[in-house]
């Protein structure tokens, strides 16, 4: 305990207030110390993450610690540490030499319980960052700017470990757009206003997707602005929303350019690939990086945008390979060409370069051998008679987007969606030996209740590269609800199925569904002739 008092001490700046461990003196004359940049200027950002403390924080994932979890590698690793000031210092000056205006810091802040086992450097790791920016703007070094990149898994009750609690809240009522706004609040408590990175006097805050919330609108973002300005003189927030977000907010992003390539939603994002091989459990696709093409080929088309806002997947998720740091894998050559395009965008530079990819998908991991068994089946399929039974067509569970539950209803057993406002989705999976990168056509039946739901669709894997994200979740037709209480079964023909696990969770298919909860007693894919 004591030595928890002693590091909060050393990181915050404590004021009277009820949430005093984390406040900086707020007062008027503070907030004009924000140095902003303008919606007119043309910046780069970057997403840092600061939780690694060797050996014991994201590096392994075994306690015999002989389970490396990262895809690429920092070059010290005996040096990394979010408690470290040297460590910091290191980075921000590798980020200030790539040119990069701001970073955002991956909060995992968890309200009411900010010093749990996992989640704390969260908190502990922001005031050694900001002692470091110190140091170097004493030297007269140039520094990036602090945003907020608002991990919003976090709004899971799991994750903040609040047993009792409804797994997803819902931020439209009360307590939902009070533990929301709240984290907001927190991060920006802990970090100096000189320090903040503001686009016309607002701090930048930057939400990753919506699926970890039941529910959320346009209140939600209005409450986080109303009461952000009650709290700091007036401010208000400069809100970059994650496109999966339904409300208006200053501006929209996608994420996924690491993997998907880049997009442009307001901001551009681009990345330099996607390689999560190392950590245990995973099935993501790999995206090449193509000896650096593959970044280049997206800041190419960056650059012929009209965005004044670039945001770079990651800095440094070593995880994933998205990095762009030193790394013993890649050296500085990342840090050389994000200077160099980001250079390029600053000054608004049309560059008539071509590059031609030469994997314009992502690559599917390895065929499997699971389901062998249906290797000449004409059909696969989940029924559900006295339980799950799946028959070369698998439910692929544990995705934060795609909750579902078994049980009963209407007189059968079914899977079904939970009840909710907004999007979620139900993921399968073919067994490869059945199809896998054919052009094949194919036919998918989905039994299902006509009562508790707006509309769905099926969103499969396809050889359509101009469908979403390269063809990796194509449109049918939608299915609206009739509310007829009886079982129905929609009918998708497909010409284009391409199916190699490239979906959330290594799936093939989803069926998305629009606000309310869909049933679904059986689902079938079959061989055309």
């Amino acid at each position: 305990m004591l030595r928890v008092s002693v590091l909060l001490l050393s990181m915050v700046w404590i004021a009277g207030s009820v949430h005093a461990q984390f406040a900086v003196n707020w007062n008027e004359n503070r907030l004009s110390k924000i140095e902003s940049f303008s919606s007119r200027d043309r910046i780069a950002g970057t997403y840092y993450f600061y939780w690694y403390d060797y050996p014991d924080e994201h590096f392994y994932d075994d306690a015999a610690r002989e389970d490396d979890a990262l895809q690429d590698h920092f070059p010290e690793p005996e040096m990394v540490s979010y408690n470290s000031v040297a460590w910091h210092e290191r980075e921000l000056a590798d980020i200030a030499a790539a040119g990069i205006d701001f970073i955002l810091p991956v909060y995992w802040g968890t309200l009411d319980n900010y010093f749990s086992v996992g989640t704390w450097f969260s908190v502990r790791g922001l005031g050694p960052l900001q002692r470091a920016i110190e140091e170097r703007q004493r030297r007269g070094e140039p520094v990036p700017k602090i945003g907020l990149f608002y991990d919003t898994s976090t709004l899971l009750a799991g994750v903040r470990r609040k047993s009792g609690e409804p797994a997803k809240p819902d931020l439209t009522a009360p307590e939902g757009k009070d533990l929301f706004y709240r984290t907001i609040r927190d991060f920006f408590q802990q970090i100096k206003p000189e320090h903040w990175a503001a686009i016309d006097g607002k701090p930048i805050v930057v939400l990753y997707g919506s699926g970890f919330a039941s529910g959320h609108d346009q209140s939600t973002a209005e409450y986080v602005y109303e009461q952000f300005a009650s709290e700091f003189h007036g401010v208000r927030p400069y809100i970059i929303r994650e496109v999966s977000w339904n409300m208006k907010t200053e501006n929209v992003y996608a994420w996924g350019a690491a993997l998907a390539g880049p997009s442009f939603h307001g901001v551009a994002c681009v990345g330099p690939g996607y390689n999560d091989s190392a950590v245990p459990g995973r099935s993501t696709p790999i995206r090449d990086r193509e000896e650096g093409n593959f970044y280049k080929w997206g800041w190419l088309q960056v650059l012929r945008s009209d965005a004044r806002i670039a945001l770079i997947e990651t800095w440094n998720e070593m995880h994933e390979g998205t990095d762009v740091c030193r790394s013993k894998e890649y050296g500085d050559q990342y840090i050389r060409l994000t200077a160099e395009f980001v250079n390029k965008f600053k000054n608004n530079e049309r560059v008539a370069d071509e590059i031609v990819l030469k994997y314009p998908d992502p690559l599917p991991r390895p065929w499997s051998q699971i389901g062998k068994e249906y290797a000449n089946a004409e059909s696969v399929q989940i029924r559900l008679e006295d339980g799950l039974k799946e028959q070369g067509l698998y439910l692929v569970r544990g995705q934060p987007d795609g909750p579902v539950s078994i049980g009963e209803r209407a007189g059968r057993s079914c899977l079904f969606s939970p009840e909710t406002k907004n999007t979620t989705y139900l993921y399968f999976s073919i067994a490869d030996p059945f199809t896998f990168e054919e052009k094949h056509p194919m036919e998918i039946r989905v039994t299902y209740l006509d009562t508790g739901f707006s509309q769905f669709l099926l969103q499969y894997d396809s050889h359509d590269r101009k469908a979403t994200l390269n063809g990796v979740y194509k449109d049918s037709t939608v299915v609206r609800c009739e509310n007829s209480g009886e079982w129905k079964t929609a009918i998708f023909p497909l010409t284009d199925a391409r199916f190699v696990n490239r979906q959330n969770g290594a799936s093939d298919f989803r069926l998305a569904i629009f606000a309310g909860s869909l049933a679904v007693s059986e689902i079938s894919v079959r061989k055309r002739n």
